[in-house]
């Protein structure tokens, strides 16, 4: 169980540890390979297409980059001589392909490499612009390897490889192969990857110069240089600090196994040279190992070898035979690699010896190297190990100090085997008592950023009871389970112990050294653990099986930055020219600086005369230095004006630490061009085709340089035009244009002869070449055009009769082009002139002048013609127009239209109103009136209304009908002037309506398509605007003058102002009454009294008021603008004569800058009589110290106020550090004088810059609540401002809450929603004081936007956002459908909350109303309804809502979300089912019930006869099928005559199906009902019919009383059916075929009025309403007879001619007429008094007719009274002249009635 324990603890570990170092790859810059590193990949593969990716930078001229190795196969990439060098072969052979001569690529710049093998292709590109390729002899081309390998072979022993290829030194990134990351992981892993000397990050060591020390930390550190030359004599030098007693400080090997070696033995140096079998030694007797420094040098010859230390010199003799040495291999610096270690201990160096056989390096530090006095370091080092760049002096052993005891791990793994918990009484063997488990002692090893420390006896201690273990503590081993993640541990131990561990004696040795790798992260660990190397038995906590982690702290430091030369180390330009430096050719990088800080310098002055650096901003200027930012934005230049060859030196520093230096070195080369292209342009009349780099192009020698190349157009091209596109992405025209812009393809030649060519001519232009401003050469640039006819086919004229619009088609309107194919889309007609009697349209717009419509437009039926006005005579139309593409356009054509007379056409007069404002005037016909050839009787429909006044009707006094904002007036109104129009008095010039005008009576809101008599008119009204605006007083304040004197009353102390526009309030007149206090006199004339004046006088100061009387009051003036009158007072303060200040706020100004003092910052009043601005004068008493004041750039000392109000004097500050100032002024006027101090406030120039918005985020409240807004919400700041300085508006306050402002000093808060805080500070945010209270409920979010300022400078719409946590839980729900009877998942679309605070949270939901025919359930449980679910179980899909399969259309159910932990619910949601119906019900037959129907008849067939039902199909779909009928046809009522053999119920439900009757008495038909699916079984209907007999039941004569109407009734006129059962549905009509000749026959009103008629029927004759009037009463005798003739019919029977008569005589009395004399009305007398007896009251003249017309003459009526009881007669007989009785009085006792007789008699 423990090993499993240990090996899951370790695979977790592994695992973890894997996480950050590919974590760590990622964010280092590479990895660095220091001359004998590689990574190997095991990777069996083949393929025809490889890919490689590799960025590497170096110093290096050689060195292996790649290797994919094959056993015969490979692609072998390597720097040669600093340049790129591929070798492969694929089978056929090896093949070679390199970079560019001219391009060296070891300048420590990055270069980004790029190798394609596509089957026989083999392209290489180096940084994107050099490109080179090979092509591979076939027949093969696959690549066949077995694996990979990156900066070095790794030993690798194949054919094709070098017997000692030089590794790479560098730093490599992003190495990808089939895009596979060789370096994503520099852990190796047994039997596929293997790692050696490659660490994480980009060495600092690569960009040392040979001045840097070097410091070597380990006995196995070396470097490697080239081979020493010796063939003249051998010079050493070196400077050494070191406390070791030995130690290698060089060695060479030479031919025939000489050498030349350096060392230290027990602390002195030692020459050691091999040479023919001997050696000689040379012996230094001063000590070096004393930790300071010492100068050594070494000289040898082929007969002297010399050692000089700190100047003193040792020498010896070389005896040798042979000529001088000759040195072989490397020359090692401070040790010696492992391959020559063996070489080493045959020459017996004491360095390696004994102990010291595996290491022997020199431990200390090395600087100043020269080899023949040239000086080396690193940059020349071939191979290097475990040393760094830099020395740290060496420090004492510290003391042992005793530390607390501690395994408590980090807080990043957690790996550590838990101390088990033992008592004291059982602890283990071998542990001290007062440690228990926790015996080791740790301490954090603390390390510099990049540097390296050892860990020593003080770090790890082991406290354990040795003695009773039986054990030595250097036998206490450590393992290193897992080495650090930043950095590496390297081991300088004995290379017989175990690999990665050490023991306690390593520790106090200091053989144990980590090695930061540089990164920013400021901490490491790694992870081991403890076991002993006794052979003794020991405890188990000294076998390995505990993980112990030792933490690392690092100290960060500001690393310097690197400069490099991306594109090379050559700036190549033309000369006399400049030339924008760019990152790629200077790249400065700093990995923990920002690179605003960092600043490029230029050293020395090489080559001044050449030329120099500018800046943009400061053009002719040399610099030397610039920002990053500028070199960024591509604002440097190099500029030449020399010497064609010159060097600049540059390095950049980041203000602390300076990057290393580099050389530009700048060539000028003579500028050389050619007409790379000019092949001219072919195009097609109208089109546009862009001229760009591959039609015309100059091309010269510049390198990745702008040359200005310009073309100027000298004769433009004819039948077009050259345009530019500018950046605002127009194209315009242009005579000049530039190489660039061609390139950017933004020159086009547009073809603008738009008209047709009759030959076939060409287009060129011609143009002036400059190149860098010099004038080269003109071209000629040909443009070949194919020019466009067109042919118009069909142009046929379009005839109008009795309709309003017609359509054009291509029948009469057809053109087709010749020399370009163009569909009907792209040909164009375009209207030149449009029709003067119609409108074109194009489907509904109207087609105007210059508007186009397309061929395919009149193909496709969409243009159309549309008489505006119904014409009132034949007449015709046109409209011109010719044909047009984006080619070209035709000739002018006509196209016509004949039209016919309309006379429903309508005219309308329409000349519009003017009115004054406010007025109201009536429309006449002179400006409104509509009329028709047929009628003038038009009706008029307002549809829209005026909208700054009314119509109204002039009521008349027996009229209801509506006259306010009326919408309906005819003709009749407006000729009897009742139409007016009311305007609203709003400030309006203009206002409208719209009406129809129509022949038709009644409101009419729109004109119907192809409608006749009406038309669409729009009706302008002109408003002339009135002075209605009175005048508003703008000015008022205290009139103050000195006691018994004057002052003159301007616009400063009193003004009004007119709101009318159109006023001058110059001409504003001023009243005034009397004046207690004094009097308005004019300037000039101080005897003359105003009364009134004008504003215009105040203006001009020639008002004067004079004081006399109280020292205070007021009086009324009276102010007019001509038309309103308003008044007010003006208050008179007189006083002493008194000067004093009115206003002084100080100034502020920029430091450095100036400033105008004007009288908003500094101001005087008096009550002096003070006429001109300049009798006061302000003089300066004390200046300011810090600036001072101006007038038009003069210094001055005193000014007046006239120059104040002027804005002429100005504050200039000195530019001092001091932000305060203030200057002393007395001002005079008059005998008055005062002094002021005015103080003023310096701002920074960093003050307009505007603050800093540090932090910006969402406020978090919940509904209805307080949040406080901190800093970490809102802060802005400014580098020379507090918080208390910076202060916020609010500009747009919060909708849905408020702010509010705690007072620390009264403990409450201000601010409500109704006076929320609009103003406050940062501190105010700072100290949390500031809360957003949330008010409006059911809101989600809220914003209000700030504003902040520093004083001086703002910063705008800071736009808070609010996330509103809701009160409820924000329910949404969606309707739902399904079928019938079917199931469906409640899914989160249906329920949903989307608000983010709620995400996540499993609530439930709870149906408060379940469905009505349905249920929920869940999935699980089908069939069980269920009244509550949860979340979890909607987003799962479980919930269904279930219907009950019922034939109804819609459900729902309410419910609502509830969280009991959050204690929040929902609003109640109601969710709408809609069931779709499913046809599973088949029809039923309700209704079959024999049709009775009468001979020949239509009869409908009602529900009553037949009807079919069907529970979930609606009666139109319900369809009847019928065979043909036997004694008729089924028709509809709308064509009755029409058989049908198919209807729907709906047709008999709306009483729409009738049977007609022919034929047989007896039949029907054949039926079947059905839904579309179910049908009914088959039925008869059957049909009986049954003749209808008509016949008339009384035809009495009716008796007429001569002159009188009387009523036919039922009683003597009654017709009669045998149809009993339908007696009150059936009508019987009887039409007048001939009409009486004695009379009128008439119908009744129910208004009493009569109107003839022909027809009537019996229901009429029932209710009285047909009378017979008989009429004129001449036309009879004593009596006469008349008669009509008339027909009946009650469908289908019918009774042809039949005679009414009519009986017309005297003798037909009755209740109305009761006498056979034509009157005889009786007459009604007051008691006592007398009656005159006239015709009307009694007259008999109808008598004669009785006789015949001869004997008439003869005979007159005489009345006899024949009884007069109470009455008498005043004559015997009645004279025809006067027909009168004259009546008496008659008796009262006597009876009050009498009668006479009457009879006609002889004259």
């Amino acid at each position: 169980m423990d090993s499993v324990g240990k090996n899951t603890q370790k695979k977790k570990l592994w695992l973890c540890g894997l996480l950050w170092w590919s974590l760590l790859v990622h964010l280092a810059s590479g990895a660095s390979f220091y001359g004998d590193g590689f990574v190997q990949l095991k990777a069996r593969q083949s393929s025809d297409r490889n890919v490689l990716r590799i960025r590497f930078r170096t110093s290096s001229t050689n060195g292996l980059l790649f290797l994919a190795a094959g056993q015969t196969h490979y692609f072998l990439l390597e720097l040669h001589a600093g340049r790129l060098q591929l070798k492969l072969d694929l089978g056929s052979g090896e093949q070679m392909l390199e970079s560019d001569r001219g391009t060296h690529l070891n300048d420590l710049a990055w270069h980004h490499v790029v190798l394609h093998h596509v089957q026989l292709n083999i392209t290489l590109t180096v940084d994107s612009n050099s490109h080179s390729s090979v092509k591979v002899p076939g027949p093969h081309y696959s690549l066949n390897t077995d694996g990979l390998y990156v900066g070095g072979s790794g030993g690798l022993d194949r054919p094709y490889l070098p017997r000692d290829p030089v590794g790479f030194r560098g730093c490599m990134d992003d190495v990808l192969f089939n895009e596979r990351d060789l370096l994503s992981s520099l852990r190796p892993y047994t039997g596929y990857k293997n790692v050696h000397e490659v660490s994480l990050g980009c060495s600092p060591q690569f960009f040392a110069t040979e001045e840097d020390p070097i410091s070597f930390f380990s006995s196995r550190a070396y470097i490697s240089l080239p081979t020493w030359n010796t063939e003249q004599e051998a010079v050493f030098e070196c400077v050494v600090h070191t406390s070791a007693k030995e130690g290698i400080i060089l060695y060479n090997a030479a031919r025939e196994e000489n050498f030349v070696a350096l060392e230290i033995q027990d602390g002195l140096p030692v020459a050691v040279v091999g040479t023919g079998g001997t050696k000689i030694e040379l012996r230094s007797l001063t000590l070096i190992n004393d930790r300071k420094w010492h100068s050594i040098k070494l000289y040898f010859s082929s007969k002297s070898l010399e050692l000089t230390i700190d100047g003193e010199m040792m020498k010896t003799g070389i005896i040798t035979q042979a000529k001088a040495i000759q040195l072989k291999g490397y020359l090692f610096v401070g040790g010696i690699d492992d391959g020559t270690r063996s070489e080493v201990k045959k020459v017996g160096l004491v360095s390696v010896s004994g102990k010291r056989a595996r290491g022997g390096s020199f431990k200390g530090c090395l600087k100043n190297i020269a080899v023949n006095r040239v000086k080396m370091g690193l940059s020349n080092a071939v191979v290097t190990k475990d040393i760094s760049v830099g020395c740290e002096p060496e420090k004492e052993s510290d003391p042992p100090t005793a530390l607390n005891p501690t395994n408590t791990p980090g807080s990043l793994f957690h790996l550590i085997t838990p101390t088990p918990s033992l008592h004291m009484s059982t602890l283990a063997w071998g542990l001290d008592r007062r440690y228990g488990f926790n015996f080791v002692q740790l301490k954090n090893l603390i390390v510099q950023e990049g540097g390296r420390a050892s860990l020593e006896a003080k770090h790890i201690k082991v406290l354990l009871d040795f003695r009773k273990l039986g054990i030595r503590q250097s036998q206490i081993m450590f393992r290193i389970e897992e080495q650090p993640v930043r950095g590496q541990i390297r081991l300088d131990v004995d290379q017989d112990q175990e690999e990665n561990t050490f023991s306690m004696l390593d520790l106090w040795h200091e053989r144990v050294m980590y090695i930061h790798g540089g990164s920013e992260e400021p901490d490491d660990f790694f992870m081991f653990s403890i076991f002993s190397s006794s052979r003794k038995q020991v405890p188990d906590y000294l076998k390995g099986t505990k993980l112990y982690r030792y933490n690392i702290s690092v100290t960060p430091t500001n690393d310097a930055p690197e400069l490099s030369l991306p594109q090379g180390n050559l700036f190549v330009l033309l000369e006399n020219s400049k030339k924008r430096l760019t990152t790629d050719v200077l790249m400065a990088t700093d990995i923990d600086s920002n690179y605003t800080d960092l600043f490029f310098s230029v050293l020395g002055n090489l080559n001044a005369d050449a030329g120099y650096l500018e800046v943009e901003s400061n053009p002719g200027k040399a610099v030397t230095s610039f920002s990053y930012i500028d070199l960024d934005q591509l604002r440097v230049y190099y500029v030449h004006t020399g010497v064609r060859n010159s060097r600049i030196v540059l390095r950049v520093s980041d203000g602390e630490k300076v990057s290393n230096t580099v050389v530009l070195r700048i060539m000028a080369v003579a500028l050389e061009y050619k007409i790379a292209n000019n092949t001219g342009l072919d195009i097609i009349q109208g089109e546009t085709a862009i001229i760009g780099s591959k039609q015309l192009a100059v091309q010269t020698n510049a390198v990745n340089q702008v040359v200005d190349i310009r073309y100027d157009v000298i004769e433009p091209p004819q039948y077009g035009e050259l345009q530019r596109l500018h950046s605002s992405g127009e194209w315009r025209h242009t005579d000049s244009f530039s190489q660039r812009l061609l390139e950017k393809e933004r020159l086009r030649y547009v073809s603008t002869f738009q008209d047709i060519q009759t030959s076939n001519p060409t287009d060129y232009f011609k143009c002036k070449v400059n190149v860098a401003s010099r004038e080269t050469t003109e071209i000629l640039f040909p443009i070949t055009v194919k020019w466009v006819k067109y042919h118009l086919v069909r142009n046929t004229m379009i005839d109008l009769d009795k309709v309003r619009k017609v359509t054009l088609n291509s029948e009469c309107l057809f053109a087709t082009t010749e020399g370009v194919t163009l569909s009907e889309d792209d040909l164009y007609f375009r209207v030149l002139t449009t029709p003067k009697k119609g409108k074109l349209l194009l489907n509904t717009t109207v087609l105007k002048k210059n508007s186009t419509f397309s061929q395919r437009d009149v193909t496709d039926l969409k243009v159309h013609y549309e008489l505006v006005d119904r014409p009132y005579q034949d007449t015709t139309d046109r409209f011109k127009f010719h044909l047009v593409s984006k080619h070209a356009q035709s000739q002018n054509y006509d196209f016509q239209f004949s039209i016919k007379a309309d006379v429903n056409s309508v005219f309308i007069r329409n000349a519009g109103l003017s009115l004054q404002e406010g007025e109201s005037k009536l429309i006449t016909k002179d400006e409104l009136f509509a009329e028709t050839l047929s009628t003038k009787d038009m009706f008029y429909t307002v549809i829209n209304s005026p909208k700054h006044g009314k119509l109204v009707r002039i009521s008349q006094s027996n009229s209801n009908a509506s006259y306010d904002n009326i919408l309906t007036f005819s003709n009749k109104d407006i000729l009897e002037e009742r139409i007016m129009y009311v305007h609203d008095d709003s400030e309006t010039t203009q206002d409208e309506f719209t009406f129809i005008a129509s022949t038709t009576q009644g409101f009419k809101p729109f004109i119907a398509k192809d409608e006749p008599g009406s038309k669409e008119g729009v009706f302008n009204i002109s408003i002339q605007l009135q002075n209605d605006q009175k005048p508003v007083r703008v000015i008022d304040k205290v009139f103050h003058v000195v006691r018994d004197g004057q002052k003159l009353l301007t616009t400063e102390d009193l003004q009004y102002q007119d709101a009318d526009s159109d006023f001058d309030d110059g001409q504003l007149v001023y009243t005034r009454r009397g004046i207690p206090m004094g009097d308005l006199v004019l300037v000039n004339d101080t005897t003359y009294r105003l009364f009134q004046f004008r504003q215009k006088d105040l203006e001009e100061k020639r008002v004067l008021f004079i004081h006399k009387g109280v020292s205070s009051g007021r009086f009324v003036l009276f102010v007019s603008d001509g038309k309103h009158f308003v008044s007010g007072l003006l208050h008179i303060s007189a006083h002493d004569p008194f000067l004093k200040v009115d206003n002084n706020t100080g100034l502020l100004v920029q430091k450095g800058h100036s400033v105008v003092l004007s009288t908003s910052n500094y101001s005087v009043m008096s009550n002096l009589d003070i006429r001109d601005d300049k009798e006061v004068i302000f003089k300066l008493d004390e200046g300011p110290k810090y600036g001072s004041l101006y007038h038009n750039e003069t210094t001055v000392v005193t000014f007046t106020q006239a120059d104040l109000k002027a804005g002429l004097i100005r504050y200039r500050h000195s530019d001092s550090q001091h932000l305060t100032d203030y200057f002393n002024i007395t001002v005079k006027a008059k005998s008055l004088q005062l002094t002021s101090r005015i103080n003023v406030k310096v701002y920074l120039e960093s003050h307009q810059r505007p603050p800093i918005v540090q932090h910006h985020d969402t406020l978090l409240v919940e509904e209805g609540k307080p949040a406080k807004i901190d800093e970490t919400k809102l802060e802005v700041t400014h580098e020379d401002n507090l918080p208390s300085e910076i202060v916020f508006t609010v500009k747009v306050a919060p909708s849905y809450g408020f702010l509010r402002h705690f007072v620390e000093a009264e403990e409450r808060y201000i601010g409500t929603k109704q006076s929320p805080v609009n103003t406050f500070t940062q501190n105010d945010i700072n100290s949390g004081n500031i809360q957003y209270v949330q008010v409006e409920p059911n809101k989600v979010n809220d914003t209000f936007i700030l504003e902040a300022t520093n004083g001086v400078t703002d910063v705008t719409n800071i736009k808070m956002f609010v996330d509103i946590i809701p009160l409820f839980i924000p329910l949404q729900v969606s309707n739902i459908t399904l079928n019938e009877g079917a199931a469906k998942a409640l899914t989160q679309d249906v329920l949903k909350v989307t608000n983010r605070h709620f995400s996540g949270i499993n609530f439930f939901y709870n149906l408060t109303r379940p469905p009505q025919h349905g249920h929920i359930e869940h999935s699980r449980h089908p069939g069980v309804p269920i009244t509550t679910f949860t979340r979890r179980q909607v987003e799962h899909e479980f919930i269904y809502y279930v219907h009950d399969s019922s034939e109804t259309l819609a459900d729902n159910f309410t419910l609502v979300a509830n969280d009991t932990s959050l204690r929040k619910q929902s609003a109640a949601q109601m969710v709408h089912i809609q069931v779709i119906p499913v046809n599973d019900e088949p029809p039923v037959i309700i209704t079959n019930r024999v049709l009775r129907v009468w001979v020949s008849s239509v009869t409908e067939i009602t529900l009553d006869d037949l009807s079919v039902q069907d529970q979930d199909t609606p009666p139109e779909e319900l369809h009847f099928m019928v065979t043909p009928p036997s004694n008729g046809h089924l028709a509809l009522k709308s064509a009755p005559m029409k058989a049908v053999l198919n209807f729907t119920q709906a047709h008999i439900d709306q009483g729409q199906l009738v049977f007609v009757h022919k034929g047989a008495m007896s039949g029907g038909f054949n039926f079947q009902a059905n839904d579309g699916v179910n049908f009914t079984p088959r039925q008869i209907f059957s049909i009986t019919a049954k003749a209808l007999v008509l016949s008339l039941e009384r035809n009495q004569p009716l008796k007429v009383f001569p002159g009188s109407s009387r009523p036919i009734t039922n009683e003597y006129l009654q017709a009669v059916t045998n149809d009993m059962s339908n007696t009150s549905n059936r009508v019987i009509t009887f039409s007048v075929i001939r009409h009486p000749k004695l009379g009128r026959l008439v119908m009744r009103q129910p208004n009493n009025s009569t109107a003839d008629i022909s027809t009537f029927t019996q229901d009429m004759v029932d209710r009285k309403e047909v009378f017979y009037i008989q009429t004129p009463v001449e036309s009879v005798g004593w009596e006469a007879m008349d008669s009509m003739t008339f027909s009946v019919a009650s469908p289908p029977a019918s009774m042809d001619s039949q005679t009414f008569r009519f009986d017309i005589s005297y003798e037909n009395t009755g209740p109305e007429h009761n006498t056979i004399l034509l009157a005889n009305t009786g007459a009604e007398v007051t008691e006592g008094e007398s009656v005159i007896i006239d015709e009307s009251k009694l007259d008999a003249t109808n008598l004669m007719s009785k006789l015949p017309t001869p004997q008439r003459s003869s005979y007159e009526v005489w009345f006899q009274a024949k009884k007069a009881e109470h009455c008498y007669s005043t004559g015997a007989n009645i004279h025809r002249s006067s027909k009168q009785f004259i009546l008496p009085r008659p008796n009262p006792e006597e009876p009050s009635s009498s009668h006479c007789d009457c009879h006609p008699s002889k004259s």
